[in-house]
């Protein structure tokens, strides 16, 4: 993957040293905008975009169209550059977590990934608020904060030990198979979190503070940078239906070594028995 992609080591560190950058100057919009500015309905009811959301975005995707301009770019709020035939493309969420953001929530984290081929292979998640920046290049290693971070641990033996992020999904139908795959991880494991930030839960699970995190539905922006780290540290990565996770929108199990098999089987059961009738509830 490399050879093909990088003609030496230092283009890949260069390339990451613009996204780290461009990651750095979004916080410091985002922070100095803060949530005074209005928040907004992105029309679902439930979603929300500011003008922080916005702004960033606009500064991380004109800084990687100027340094790579024959490079794809997408972002959440919806940007889209360079040509779509590009091998290299760059997903971009330049605030994930809005709705923790809006409500003065520190869990949040701008995120930059660049894939080749439709694979992760570099990126930067970034938390001014809590301190934390992750960086990757695949086959070169990832760093939290500039010290390298240790492949992955296996799971414990005993599940009551383990703790598992979940998410809400925006699609309120989705919203059912996490009720269902909460109740069938409920007596199994020692708690679920629910944080409100694709990328910090991935984040926070390459740095051993989660055993796995499972959300049903979500895009590719959210997940690029984290999955390249989660996959060069040799975490096990899948949809709900067990197949290898492909990078875009949909489902996403990621877990340590180890917790494959009992992830998956809550996982498959969820997505099978998840979808249920109007009125009806899965989490009853």
């Amino acid at each position: 993957m490399s050879c093909a992609l990088w003609s030496d080591p230092q283009e890949a560190r260069q390339t990451l040293a613009q996204a780290l950058r461009l990651a750095i100057d979004a916080g410091k919009v985002i922070r100095e905008l803060g949530v005074e500015m209005a928040v907004m309905d992105k029309g679902l009811g439930h979603d929300v975009v500011t003008e922080a959301d916005r702004r960033a975005e606009t500064l991380i995707v004109d800084g990687l169209a100027a340094a790579f301009p024959d490079h794809r770019i997408v972002g959440e709020e919806g940007s889209g550059r360079g040509p779509e035939t590009a091998l290299r493309c760059w997903h971009v969420d330049p605030l994930d977590g809005t709705a923790n953001f809006s409500r003065s929530i520190p869990y949040w984290a701008v995120s930059i990934g660049l894939a080749w081929r439709g694979k992760p292979v570099l990126g930067v998640i970034h938390a001014p608020e809590l301190g934390l920046t992750l960086e990757v290049i695949r086959s070169q290693g990832v760093w939290l904060n500039d010290q390298p971070l240790a492949p992955a641990r296996a799971v414990e033996e005993d599940p009551r030990r383990w703790i598992v992020a979940v998410d809400w999904p925006w699609d309120l139908a989705e919203r059912q198979r996490t009720c269902a795959l909460l109740s069938a991880l409920a007596p199994r494991i020692r708690q679920y979190k629910t944080y409100g930030s694709a990328a910090l839960d991935c984040l926070n699970l390459a740095r051993g503070r989660l055993d796995a995190y499972c959300i049903s539905d979500v895009f590719s922006w959210d997940l690029c940078a984290g999955a390249a780290a989660l996959q060069e540290l040799g975490f096990s990565l899948a949809d709900w239906q067990g197949q290898p996770w492909r990078l875009g929108r949909g489902a996403i199990r990621a877990c340590r070594p180890g917790g494959q098999e009992l992830l998956d089987a809550c996982c498959h059961r969820a997505w099978q028995d998840g979808i249920i009738l109007p009125g009806e509830s899965a989490c009853s």
